[in-house]
């Protein structure tokens, strides 16, 4: 167990370092796995996003789920949790535990959001899991702090980096402040993945400041024209930042390779379902 680094005020994780001499990792910065429980029709859900995904949404319920989602994440990432779950609206249909765990290859961060009898909802978890070795419990079950009302990720990604220090610490100390680095990059990498989530209609779009993209296209009966238009959009964005689009249109989404394109289906019980129309290769995760 490496001891919190130097520029931490102790109380923000405990460092698990697993593998000493690992450096950080090469990555994708983008999403490559989520999954979400308990969060309205999302129950059990595992995706894996591609740098193109096309959703095809004809009720339109895991659209607004989704995007849902992504928002609070958003809002959690930037401090402000608490003030987003106030707006109306916003816990209804959360089911009490809310599991959420997102990947970037296999750098993961998980959160649990449980209501207390109070109507508040806090983070009884919170964890970030890195290839370089390292996981950071900021918020964990049989720890000594207790639930927290914002996550503790966005402070520790603010952190200005440390200095390099002018003569060489001890062993324990250099240790210390490797995983320290390392920790904080991988804060920074999550919290900029998140805080870059932007919705935008598809038929007319930016990409400024933009780590991931929601495009909305509501219409159901598109000109050929505007089809072709939304395809070439979302293949250019998609080069730059992960895209997501969701579309009630059976033209649009076959306008697009089928593999690219997932079908939305809502159970009886509310629960949403992803079918691929085409299978992609398998994969090792």
């Amino acid at each position: 167990m490496a001891r919190a680094p130097r520029g931490s005020n102790g109380s923000f994780a405990a460092f698990v370092f697993r593998r000493p001499g690992v450096g950080l990792p090469s990555m994708r910065t983008r999403f490559t796995r989520i999954e979400a429980d308990g969060f309205r029709s999302l129950r059990g859900v595992v995706l894996h996003p591609e740098p193109l995904e096309v959703l095809l949404d004809a009720e339109g319920t895991a659209t607004r789920d989704l995007i849902a989602l992504f928002t609070l994440l958003r809002e959690l990432a930037h401090g402000r949790l608490q003030q987003h779950l106030s707006q109306p609206g916003v816990t209804d249909g959360l089911r009490s535990p809310v599991k959420l765990s997102l990947s970037v290859d296999w750098n993961i961060y998980r959160i649990e959001l449980q209501r207390f009898p109070d109507g508040v909802w806090r983070l009884v978890e919170e964890t970030l899991d890195l290839l370089a070795g390292v996981a950071a419990e900021l918020i964990a079950p049989g720890q000594k702090q207790p639930p927290a009302e914002e996550a503790l990720m966005p402070p520790y990604a603010d952190l200005p980096p440390e200095k390099e220090p002018e003569a060489r610490g001890t062993n324990e100390e250099e240790e210390d402040r490797m995983v320290g680095d390392i920790v904080q990059w991988g804060m920074r990498m999550m919290a900029g993945l998140l805080r870059g989530f932007r919705v935008q209609p598809a038929g007319g779009f930016d990409l400024d400041e933009a780590t991931f993209l929601v495009l909305e296209e509501p219409d159901v009966d598109l000109p050929p024209n505007a089809v072709w238009d939304r395809v070439q959009s979302a293949r250019a964005a998609s080069l730059r930042v992960p895209v997501l689009l969701f579309t009630p249109s059976v033209a649009l989404a076959d306008a697009f390779d089928l593999q690219d394109v997932k079908r939305l289906e809502t159970t009886a019980d509310g629960t949403t379902s992803f079918r691929p129309l085409q299978a992609r290769k398998e994969r090792n995760d």
